[in-house]
């Protein structure tokens, strides 16, 4: 017997990362129960939890399952992204929530998780194991968005989240269903074959309705206009820990499949109406979340808002569609988990709490007493800006240049334009770090061996992958010739 029901040993091993987490995420919902005083080394665990996954992922490739997964090297990239991401929350909010009394088992085995099903998602070859991968993040995320349920704003934002993120989820369910009665199948790989080869047309009214539903449910998680409203309310009202991985992690994820759905669909190349819709949200996002980001005062909504305009650059790579503009959609992807970690991390550090609000005015004069994380925030606004020569100066360089081979000028230009723009509110940043006089005394969170460990592997990885970018080009361009077969 063959088929999806029939599990062989080489199944397993596929899924070996996904199991590991599920079994140490278990591991510490039970240790929580029926060990507290061993609270204290959850950290510790969560990290031999992803340094275990990814020792169980590195040498499995082919198709699993009876073709409904597979492995990798664009499963694996996204599975380094989000085991990167659950280490750096892990490591840089860890004293946080230890101060806080927050850091309960539910919280790391949420992280664990939702990094579960975001792989789980990101190697899934069938829409439905796309779909089950998604709603197991999601919904660890729901919950981890309420952590402070004490706090107003925290609930304000997991309700938030999780009224729009179950509509998301409705339009991806009614786009699978549509494709599914339109074409017979859910499998990425056999709808390829049925838009190359078929004697219908399968591009219809009623199928190009359900793959405008996917798109917006992807792009929900990705936080493009118009799809962005959650995200100002949840980042700022979420734990940051939290919103480390929920910044970085799952719009990586989210991105990649969006991309493998439509590479499915039109593997010689994205047609019209998609590749301007998506050059339309890449504008609007870049524009909108660039402007608004300038008046913003809260630290965790500019990021937000900065996140929408990065989306937007991320963006102009789907427009783009060529392997060029996958392989530097890679590179800026992971440039900006280490310098959204980055920046997240270290204004929680430059804060008096979670509870607090993060006032742009209270890092006035941190720099001089605190200037390990406050040299590391001004190296994440230096790469977000796209300087030279951080990370994010390659990954937008690339993005770009795609762009710009492929005839969209235009676009490139907007994206070099909303960088401009983007400058203004990241140096307002450093020069109030730096230049200003304190106006209160801020109480911080004192700073220990994790977090440390945090801001200084990622103003590494910032300043390594950007004088330095061989080792990450390699593997993007691994995981683009995975997606494009070239």
């Amino acid at each position: 017997m063959t088929g999806f029901l029939h599990v062989t040993g080489a199944d397993l091993a596929c899924v070996a990362p996904e199991l590991v987490l599920a079994a140490f995420a278990t591991l510490i919902l039970l240790l929580d129960a029926f060990a507290r005083r061993l609270r204290t080394f959850f950290p510790y665990v969560t990290l031999l939890a992803l340094a275990l996954a990814n020792l169980a992922g590195r040498d499995t490739t082919g198709t699993f399952f009876g073709g409904a997964v597979e492995s990798s090297g664009l499963s694996r990239f996204i599975e380094l992204i989000a085991l990167g991401a659950v280490a750096l929350a892990v490591l840089g909010g860890a004293a946080t929530l230890e101060r806080d009394r927050r850091g309960q088992g539910e919280f790391y085995a949420l992280l664990l998780f939702s990094a579960t099903g975001l792989i789980l998602m990101a190697r899934g070859v069938d829409l439905l194991i796309v779909f089950l991968g998604l709603e197991l993040m999601s919904l660890s995320l729901y919950v981890l968005a309420a952590w402070y349920r004490d706090v107003p704003a925290a609930t304000e934002a997991a309700l938030k989240y999780f009224l729009t993120g179950a509509l998301a989820s409705a339009f991806l369910l009614y786009g699978i269903a549509t494709v599914y009665g339109r074409l017979g199948t859910t499998s990425l790989t056999r709808l390829q074959g049925l838009a190359s080869g078929s004697a219908r047309d399968p591009f219809d009214v009623l199928l190009k309705a359900g793959l405008l539903a996917i798109v917006a449910a992807f792009s929900f998680k990705i936080a493009l206009v118009p799809f962005h409203g959650w995200a100002p309310d949840v980042y700022q009202g979420m734990t940051t820990p939290a919103v480390t991985f929920l910044s970085t992690a799952p719009k990586a994820g989210a991105l990649i499949v969006l991309i493998r759905v439509l590479h499915a669909l039109f593997p010689s190349g994205l047609p019209d109406p998609w590749r301007p819709l998506f050059g339309v949200l890449a504008v609007l996002s870049i524009l909108f979340g660039n402007v608004v980001a300038l008046s913003q005062r809260d630290l965790k909504r500019m990021l937000a808002y900065s996140g929408i305009a990065q989306m937007g650059y991320a963006a102009i790579a789907v427009a783009t569609f060529t392997p060029e503009a996958f392989e530097g959609l890679f590179v800026f992807l992971a440039g900006y988990l280490v310098t959204n970690a980055a920046a997240f991390l270290t204004v929680a550090a430059l804060s008096a709490g979670e509870k607090e609000p993060r006032s742009l005015g209270d890092l006035a004069g941190l720099g001089r007493r605190h200037p390990l994380a406050a040299s590391v925030l001004t190296l994440s606004m230096l790469s977000l800006a796209g300087l030279p020569p951080t990370v994010g100066f390659i990954g937008k360089f690339l993005v770009f240049r795609a762009a710009v081979d492929s005839g969209l000028v235009w676009l490139a230009l907007i994206g070099v334009l909303g960088s401009l723009v983007s400058v203004g509110y990241y140096l307002r940043v450093v020069y109030v770090l730096w230049m200003k006089e304190p106006v209160r005394e801020v109480t911080l969170v004192p700073e220990d061996l994790l977090s440390g460990a945090a801001f200084l592997l990622t103003a590494a990885l910032m300043l390594a992958w950007g004088v330095f970018p061989r080792a990450l080009l390699e593997l993007a361009r691994g995981a683009a010739v995975t997606l494009t077969g070239r």
